[in-house]
């Protein structure tokens, strides 16, 4: 599903899923990484990626290559750098190329990630980060900004939710997404004589169709 826009890098992935605990990988996670790939929606999981104490380039190149990044936000979210530095660069993916960003607050209340407060800020230990980044108060700024930032994004609050509906919700909007992205998407050259009316006799032909054979050049 995964296209190619000329004002973007090629997308490689559809879905860019940023998550962080154990508590949510076999459940949660599992559940919505799953019902992505059976609606063949290209999805990627930042686990599949060895850890170290920065941010790889091969995963910041990842998630420029997504179309969508489902960030999910649970208590232990930002007790991390890597996880932070990750957000950061999904901001600035949205900002520079458009990509959709939709949160989803996994048992925590949202309003705890946006200020932030209660067990969320324990998380976010800004004297523990300054440390972990060598006092680089430039760095945490941008963690903060980028948490805030998200955080206000519309998207899922899990609480008091049945986590199936959750994922069905969260899967079709992504498709209605994805979908949308793609129909304004460049895919073919209008300088091509006679193309335009083409284009238009095949879609009518496509409506409704799940599958579709190609045969010929």
């Amino acid at each position: 599903m995964a296209s190619t826009s000329s004002s973007a890098p090629p997308r490689k992935y559809d879905v860019f899923i940023s998550f962080r605990g154990k508590e949510i990988r076999k459940r949660f996670l599992s559940h919505l990484f799953h019902s992505l790939v059976r609606k063949q929606i290209k999805t990627f999981l930042d686990e599949s990626l060895d850890k170290g104490e920065e941010i790889s380039p091969a995963l910041l190149k990842i998630i420029q290559e997504s179309s969508l990044s489902i960030v999910i936000f649970s208590e232990n979210y930002a007790d991390s750098p890597w996880y932070l530095d990750e957000l950061v660069k999904i901001l600035e993916c949205k900002e520079t190329l458009g990509q959709i960003v939709p949160p989803v607050f996994y048992e925590v209340d949202p309003t705890d990630v946006q200020e932030p407060r209660g067990k969320f800020k324990e998380a976010f230990d800004i004297a523990k980060h300054e440390e972990q980044v060598k006092g680089s108060l430039q760095k945490v700024d941008k963690w903060k900004h980028a948490l805030i930032e998200v955080s206000n994004f519309s998207g899922w609050d899990s609480r008091d939710k049945d986590e199936s509906k959750l994922v069905e919700e969260i899967v079709n909007d992504a498709l209605k997404k994805l979908s949308h992205m793609s129909s304004s998407d460049d895919y073919h050259d209008d300088n091509l004589i006679g193309i335009e009316s083409r284009v238009e006799k095949m879609e009518k032909l496509l409506n409704d169709k799940r599958v579709v054979g190609i045969w010929g050049m």
